[in-house]
């Protein structure tokens, strides 16, 4: 292959990650109106650990470098709780 065809494929990969990155964007929103209806608060912190345990575990069995994959989801997760605060009318 081609460098121009590798970046097409790249190109490609990132347009599904953002796909992928709104999908879970929606989710919150629907976690933040069943936190609103059980008064659960929005953040959660044993349950962050979870999700970054879970997705280093994963990343690790795949041979990536968990590390950075825990900053990513930190980010991921970071996103959700601001836009659940959003929805939620929380500044």
């Amino acid at each position: 292959m081609t460098l121009e065809e590798l970046r097409d494929e790249i190109e490609a990969v990132d347009l599904e990650i953002i796909r992928l990155i709104r999908a879970r964007m929606e989710i919150a929103i629907k976690i933040a109106e069943e936190k609103d209806t059980t008064g659960a608060p929005t953040r959660d912190p044993e349950r962050v650990e979870v999700v970054l345990s879970h997705v280093a575990r994963q990343a690790e069995q795949s041979g990536i470098d968990p590390g950075p994959i825990r900053d990513i989801f930190k980010t991921l997760i970071r996103m959700s709780e601001d836009l659940q605060d959003k929805k939620r009318g929380v500044e």
